[in-house]
């Protein structure tokens, strides 16, 4: 592997004795530096310097490889603010923004397996999609390892995700599957970490579905994965040798992109489409805003798209423009799907939580969660969360967040449980910090909420939570906190009644990457180590594993919240690929329990410290 240079640090003090050596080879980067500084004010200083939403602040880009940021230009979510720029431009950009030269990455070709692994068949104890089962539960009932075990766990090996970590990693057949931040979906061996194949798609992946390929078709036996990318593709591969199935597009808004995994169901591939166009809002000369969010449906085993259902039904319109010279304006839009799907098998139903509106207004199918038909993609029903009109300013301002509109978005999957006795609920959370319990038998009524967290753009609940037969975990997000407040927390709810069965508060942050620096935050804005959890949760019987943006995965017991295990993610180890793995902040994904191993990806946070590591432990003895 040839690592990025650092031309920054080594051209501001060079020895003496290699000074002369240097002089012509640091004149080359730090005039890439003053360009990129130049194309930096030009093009990205709007939104990075003046974060809103997702948008990382310029300081978090500097922890980023100079590659990702290449990527991320060229064929990522940037690409279409980096439009007109050259290869060279783009370089530039890179350098200034992380004082080094983009470099050649590892590949996991140097870890080839030497046997070819057999048939990929889905199996009991596998965790193939996101949320372990198409009803978002993230409960395992048989891991293969008990909550008594978990002091044991050790490191097994790890794998070094080229480029970065993007996303999750799935479980089945006895590999494991994920993206990494080059753009390429790997196959590896559970046991070993090995490589079985890679596929470049050459666009940016977040997290993979495994699943059967229509059974009814001429691919009877095979199994498929399953993903949808930045340019609102979905992809289908063989699981098993990497081979191409279909490739299907099912946006063409430039700024549509897919974040979450499609869920397959019944040999239909259910796909949520979001958007990167709410960071414009804040740019008065951008036409704001055309983008919204949509579900579609396709043949699992053909591509076909059989339906597509748009979240906010009316198509955009053009506003009265507030003057001749400025930008023309469009709404309805937004009410984009971020996070994963939720399938009711009884029901024959799809449902969606969907995020804010662009504009000020209040849209019908945005801050909501809505019903669709499996068969035509008809909204059966559909229920919105926000406040009354009256309360908005009020409660933002008490939560210290500053754009309103995206605090009252729906922000996890929405779960289909079954208590006992066999009657179905719904559960999902906002940012705004509440989790609700719906009918869906009565168009989504609410049977019961409950608010665990402050709230805030980042805050309140993010992604997902875990339950078993009676709890619900909770993660808690709330990030924008100043001393002596802790940011985030973990909430156990009553299945049947909201309850609390028990609360934490986050431990104290502990960053290893700060290296003795202060981990107290007086800047919110400049703050990378907190314990807030931006990260789904993950229960088996007895525990519940939660990850925090300090880099440490945490597993609590399930009766009453003590501290079971506790690893720091963020520190090296050695990875089977032939480099080294770090993590970073553990946010957004679950962690992933199956045969005994539990698998964690640390280091996929757009908004902070990033990593590369995927670290798998089983349990060993002291």
């Amino acid at each position: 592997m040839i690592r990025p240079v650092s031309f920054r640090n080594l051209c501001a003090r060079p020895g003496i004795g290699i000074a002369f050596l240097l002089a012509s080879l640091c004149s080359g980067p730090a005039a890439a530096i003053e360009r990129g500084e130049a194309l930096y004010v030009q093009r990205c200083a709007a939104c990075h310097d003046h974060p809103h939403d997702r948008v990382p602040p310029r300081h978090l880009l500097g922890f980023r490889s100079p590659n990702a940021i290449v990527r991320a230009l060229t064929r990522g979510t940037m690409r279409p603010m980096a439009e007109g720029l050259s290869d060279t431009e783009i370089a530039d950009l890179a350098v200034f923004l992380t004082g080094r030269v983009p470099g050649q990455e590892a590949r996991p070709s140097v870890n080839r397996c030497t046997q070819p692994g057999a048939p990929v068949v889905v199996q009991a104890g596998d965790w193939p999609v996101i949320g372990r089962d198409v009803a978002g539960s993230r409960f395992e009932p048989d891991p293969g390892v008990r909550a008594e075990d978990l002091r044991h766990l050790k490191l097994k090996w790890a794998f070094a995700y080229p480029e970065g970590a993007s996303g999750p990693v799935q479980v089945a057949g006895g590999r494991v599957f994920l993206a990494s931040g080059d753009g390429q979906v790997h196959s590896l061996d559970a046991r070993t970490g090995c490589s079985y194949w890679s596929f470049d798609t050459g666009r940016t992946v977040r997290a993979v579905t495994i699943a059967a390929v229509d059974s009814g078709s001429a691919a009877a036996g095979r199994t498929g994965v399953f993903f949808g990318d930045d340019q609102s593709t979905v992809t289908a591969l063989d699981a098993t040798s990497g081979a191409l199935l279909w490739k299907t597009p099912v946006e063409t808004h430039p700024l549509a992109r897919i974040t979450a995994p499609p869920v397959v169901y019944e040999g239909r591939v259910y796909v949520p489409v979001s958007g990167m166009e709410d960071p414009l809002t804040h740019d008065p000369g951008y036409a704001c805003c055309t983008h919204r969010g949509s579900v579609a449906a396709l043949d699992a085993a053909s591509g076909k798209l059989l339906w597509k259902s748009y979240t906010v039904q009316q198509e955009p319109k053009p506003l009265p423009k507030a003057s001749p010279e400025a930008a023309q304006h469009f709404a309805p839009a937004g009410g984009s799907v971020y996070t994963p799907l939720g399938i009711d098998a009884r029901r024959k139903l799809v449902y969606a939580a969907t995020a804010e509106a662009y504009g000020r207004e209040n849209p019908a199918g945005a801050y909501s969660v809505i019903a669709f038909d499996m068969e035509t993609g008809a909204h059966r029903w559909q229920r919105q969360f926000m406040p009354a009109e009256k309360d908005r300013s009020r409660i933002c301002h008490e939560s210290g967040e500053s754009d309103c509109r995206n605090m009252f978005s729906m922000s996890t999957q929405v779960m289909v449980h079954t208590l006992p006795g066999g009657r179905n609920i719904l559960l999902v959370g906002s940012k705004w910090g509440w989790v609700y319990a719906l009918d869906p038998d009565a168009r989504g009524r609410t049977l019961w909420s409950r608010k665990v967290g402050k709230g805030g753009d980042l805050g309140g609940i993010m992604y997902g939570f875990a339950a078993d037969a009676r709890t619900v975990y909770v993660p808690i997000a709330d990030t924008i906190v100043l001393p002596p407040e802790r940011a985030g927390g973990l909430a156990a709810l009553d299945l049947a009644t909201g309850q609390p069965r028990w609360q934490l508060e986050s431990e104290p942050a502990a960053c290893s990457w700060l290296a003795g620096e202060p981990a107290a935050c007086t800047d919110v804005n400049t703050c990378t180590c907190s314990s807030a959890k931006v990260a789904a949760t993950t229960a088996i019987p007895g525990a519940v594993f939660a990850g925090g943006w300090d880099g440490h995965v945490r597993a609590y017991s399930a009766t009453d919240g003590r501290l079971l295990w506790d690893v720091d993610t963020a520190r090296p180890v050695a990875a089977v690929n032939g480099i080294e793995a770090r993590g970073g902040q553990v946010g957004g994904y679950p962690v992933v329990v199956s045969g005994g191993a539990v698998y964690i990806t640390s280091g996929a946070s757009v908004m902070g410290r990033p990593g590369n590591a995927l670290l798998v432990f089983e349990a060993g003895t002291d």
